[in-house]
């Protein structure tokens, strides 16, 4: 079976999941801007605790995107630096499919359409709707980037599980069945999404992939300058 090494930093949440005979083990830490110190030291104890090295694992997979600009360059260039160092192919898995699978897998719902929301500040969000039902998650609405009025204003039924720490700006003129601000991704759910990907399409070069921030360059110009002092 494929070994598949899993990184999540696309949130406030950091984790590592390793799926090797077809279990998966994962390590998990809810510690905001503490990423660049704790993953690779993750990585390296989940390899020992398996007893193997980087080169027998068989492909890398990350959240690639939306999230936080500074989490998403951590993770990808950890992935970068991991791939590069022993020629793994990666597996790209959106931030927003791995949060609704969290959902799904926490609430223990099936058959449900869940709406993944993170806070992309400057009074947007980033968001989707998914449904998941026969153990299977799949994209309704792509992953995109709105103004929470712009979200409510598009006619959504109700979802029967909203996720992400995006809800807050929701709620006014959105609601859900349940809903979980707290959630964030996890490495486990990663390494679920990228089987699947991998039969479907694959792994791939790392030279081939980019992140998927959604927010424009122009829109993190912006950004950057609102922070100078």
């Amino acid at each position: 079976m494929t070994t598949i090494l899993a990184l999540d930093a696309a949130t406030t949440a950091c984790s590592v999941a390793l799926c090797r005979g077809g279990v998966i083990t994962q390590q998990f830490v809810s510690t905001p801007r503490e990423h660049t110190r704790l993953l690779l030291p993750m990585v390296d104890e989940l390899l020992s605790e398996a007893g193997i090295s980087l080169a027998q694992v068989d492909a890398l997979a990350f959240t690639a995107g939306p999230g936080s600009f500074t989490g998403l360059r951590i993770g990808f260039g950890v992935v970068q630096g991991l791939a590069f160092g022993v020629d793994l192919p990666v597996i790209p898995v959106s931030t927003l499919a791995a949060l609704a699978l969290a959902g799904a897998r926490k609430a223990e719902l099936e058959g449900c359409c869940i709406l993944p929301a993170l806070n992309a500040r400057m009074n947007e969000i980033y968001w989707g709707l998914y449904r998941y039902e026969e153990n299977r998650l799949r994209s309704l609405i792509d992953d995109q980037i709105a103004s929470p009025r712009q979200v409510v204003d598009s006619g959504l039924a109700r979802p029967d599980l909203g996720v992400g720490d995006g809800w807050p700006l929701l709620m006014e003129g959105l609601s859900a069945d349940r809903i979980d601000v707290a959630l964030t991704p996890d490495a486990a759910c990663v390494v679920e999404l990228a089987q699947a990907e991998l039969l479907r399409a694959g792994a791939r070069s790392v030279d081939e992939v980019e992140l998927i921030y959604l927010r424009n360059e122009v829109s993190w110009k912006k950004r950057e300058k609102i922070r100078q002092p």
